[in-house]
């Protein structure tokens, strides 16, 4: 174990805590008993990494009563050089899961019944005889939407890693960049400079190959993708994102970044302009600045999201934008923000049905504008709700113009 973690990793990985660790599997073992289940088997990278530590394939199984085990589908000793959970085995034959880890007939048991296949489902059911699997999805999101300090600091340096790669954006960036050149330099510098490369999301046929997603007033499309505005992209298979358009002078571009390290992601958006915005983008951009600060003067433990983005939606109509606020006329997302963490669409959702905040959650507020085709403006910035308020991670300005 010393060899895995003094000489191949140690300048790679920082070890979750072990008490982080503890912590979230006692959150887990207290949500099962509310519940009236037995246990959960987390499956998936995300959460095998927020349980364990370590995202190797495999499973964690934490009972409601009793100790937590971490198979490992292969390279046992690097899971246990890094595993919060000292009890460490092989993975074994799927079609014995339930015998390795001893659950006994008439168990109720939680998994990602939202993501996992359909197929594996099908085959654990099949195997199981006397255990009731449940969907435990909603108690999975739900505990990782409130984060520790430990991971607020995480996501506060992926937010400062995007405020630099803007300095450095201003400082590269001209009127024939394409967007996709752009977006290459933005990734590398990223990377370079400490960005964790994945950015994980929960949807269903969601991937996310680019993590600076630049998009130009010429390529601005409707919401082919989770986001209010979207680029044109490469190809029909993924008809979204940096196409080989060029920037353009005085014309607004959008650079859409997700910031990472160790796996915990943030959000930030700002608008650019090679020379100067035209009077009516920066009247816009002021606009777009005032429902900034509407949201973020709001933004607090106990208040509602579904109560704000009402707030938020009538504003945009008192200052008469509300036609291109989050897509264009009938055509827009139903959110203006989501949460963000070790997944970049996590809990909770900034719509009409939204939860109250509670301290400890991050939140990616993305109040937009777009004219499809001809104009993109928008703020994006990344929150952490604290006891009292909230704290903005992304400190760069709203608007940068480029002389």
């Amino acid at each position: 174990m010393s060899i895995y973690r003094n000489i191949c990793m140690e300048y790679v990985y920082l070890k979750v805590p072990k008490d982080e660790i503890s912590s979230r599997i006692q959150r887990l073992e207290v949500s099962l008993r509310e519940a009236n289940l037995d246990g959960a088997i987390l499956l998936s990278t995300t959460e095998l990494y927020y349980y364990s530590g370590i995202g190797i394939p495999g499973a964690v199984y934490v009972p409601a009563d009793g100790e937590a085990m971490r198979l490992a589908e292969r390279n046992e000793n690097l899971v246990s050089a890094y595993s919060g959970i000292s009890d460490v085995r092989p993975m074994g034959r799927q079609s014995k899961l339930f015998e390795t880890l001893g659950i006994s007939k008439g168990s109720r048991i939680a998994m990602e019944s939202d993501i996992i296949p359909y197929s594996l489902m099908t085959f654990l059911k099949s195997r199981v005889k006397g255990i009731d699997l449940v969907d435990g999805s909603s108690i999975f999101r739900t505990i990782r939407s409130r984060k520790s300090e430990f991971e607020i600091t995480l996501i506060e340096k992926a937010a400062d890693l995007v405020d630099e790669s803007l300095v450095h954006c201003c400082e590269i960036v001209t009127p024939d960049m394409t967007e996709i050149e752009l977006s290459m330099h933005l990734d590398s510098w990223l990377v370079e400079h400490g960005h964790a490369g994945y950015i994980t999301t929960r949807a269903f046929n969601s991937s996310m190959l680019i993590y600076s997603y630049v998009v130009s007033s010429s390529s601005s499309s409707l919401n082919t993708f989770f986001t209010p505005i979207s680029g044109q992209g490469l190809s029909l298979k993924h008809p979204f994102g940096p196409t080989r358009r060029k920037l353009g002078r005085n014309r607004p571009f959008l650079v859409d970044s997700c910031g990472n390290i160790n796996g915990y992601i943030s959000d930030t958006t700002r608008t650019l302009v090679c020379g100067k915005f035209e009077k009516d983008a920066r009247r816009k951009l002021t606009i777009l600045q005032e429902i900034k600060e509407f949201i973020t003067n709001r933004m607090r433990p106990g208040v509602s999201l579904g109560s704000l983005y009402t707030e938020v939606i009538e504003l945009s109509k008192e200052l008469d934008v509300n036609d291109q606020f989050m897509g264009y006329q009938t055509d827009k997302v139903a959110f203006i923000g989501h949460g963000v963490g070790l997944e970049l669409d996590e809990l909770p959702i900034f719509y009409s049905r939204g939860p109250p905040l509670e301290e400890g959650n991050i939140l990616a507020s993305e109040p937009k504008l777009i004219l499809p085709g001809h104009e993109v403006l928008g703020i994006e910035d990344t929150y952490a709700i604290t006891e009292r308020d909230c704290r903005v991670l992304s400190r760069s300005e709203d608007w940068l113009e480029i002389a």
